[in-house]
């Protein structure tokens, strides 16, 4: 069956970030702007049949989350950044890949620049050529991600393999594309490097590290919905601590380890972006007081604040720039 490929490149900036929902095919991803640094984030999508290769490039501090596709398994590593990102509040080793099982739940954390990258096929076509090229298959965890260790040299040359695919669809693109006969070769070349690449990693020695930190994944979820609920978007620190089953104290020690800023932190970055989501694709009747309320912001002075502080701009503004767009 012949591969049609499609390529597509995406440059966000300023505040768009916030709405590229879809920079992992198949997967729902919501962004978080966690500083008034410019927003710069690059995108870039080779889709070949089943086979999808995926890169994005944060210039900017964000927290990205939501699930993964559901139709294959996903393998990921970082191509720059790793020492500053965290996946699910685990840190990742700039020599480790990812491998993520179809439709988990995904929580990406980066303190500064970075670049990850996503390869996504089908189990069965994963499998078939990992039995073909070592005669047993890729072990896959059900239901949480794992990481496992690459070979010396085995990032860069994934990085390598990845750049010189995407290089080469964005040449071949003012062309009229990749020729089917290309397209079969590049998907081939695609699926044995990263099997090879899987097959030949080890362990990261970290099980029982990574089974701690899965557990302050779900503990920061959990509270965050508990924060971000229409009922208890009011509700104390020391009850969302009680609510958990931990102190105040230790609640905070998991937020600070897990994901480098303390749960009120969190929490109002979670509600000033969701303040600015609903700016963003606000109808013509809605005012920034009606969003400022809806987030759980009382004081319209001290919203305006904080959002001009994470934002660089007053909500009345974003809200003025959403309006022309009706």
């Amino acid at each position: 069956m012949p591969v049609q490929p499609v390529y597509l490149q995406h440059l966000y900036s300023g505040l768009e970030p916030l709405q590229a929902f879809d920079v992992v095919y198949g997967g729902s991803f919501e962004h978080r702007l966690v500083s008034s640094r410019p927003a710069t984030m690059e995108h870039q999508r080779l889709v070949l049949g089943d086979i999808r290769l995926e890169t994005g490039r944060y210039e900017f501090p964000v927290i990205a989350h939501g699930t993964m596709p559901k139709d294959g398994i996903c393998i990921g590593f970082m191509a720059e950044g790793g020492e500053l990102t965290r996946c699910n509040t685990a840190a990742i080793n700039a020599e480790e890949i990812q491998l993520y099982p179809a439709g988990v739940e995904l929580l990406y954390h980066a303190s500064g620049n970075s670049r990850w990258v996503n390869f996504t096929a089908p189990e069965e076509r994963i499998q078939e050529v990992a039995i073909a090229r070592t005669g047993r298959p890729v072990w896959v965890r059900r239901h949480a991600f794992h990481s496992i260790r690459l070979r010396p040299g085995g990032r860069l040359r994934l990085t390598a393999l990845t750049s010189d695919a995407l290089g080469l669809a964005r040449r071949l693109q003012a062309d009229g594309g990749m020729a089917a006969e290309l397209a079969r070769e590049v998907c081939e070349s695609l699926l044995a490097g990263y099997v090879d690449a899987l097959c030949a990693a080890g362990p990261t020695g970290k099980t029982e590290k990574m089974a701690v930190e899965q557990r302050h994944y779900h503990l920061i979820a959990a509270c965050e919905r508990l924060v971000l609920s229409g009922e208890a978007i009011d509700i104390a620190l020391s009850d969302v601590a009680g609510r958990s089953g931990y102190t105040l104290r230790s609640l905070e020690m998991i937020f600070r380890r897990s994901v480098g800023m303390s749960p009120g932190r969190w929490f109002m970055t979670a509600r000033l972006n969701g303040a600015l989501r609903d700016l963003l694709t606000a109808n013509p009747e809605s005012t920034v007081s009606e969003i400022a309320m809806k987030w759980g912001f009382r004081h319209m002075s001290r919203f305006s604040a904080y959002y001009r502080k994470t934002f660089g701009e007053l909500p009345s503004a974003t809200l003025a720039r959403s309006a022309t767009r009706h």
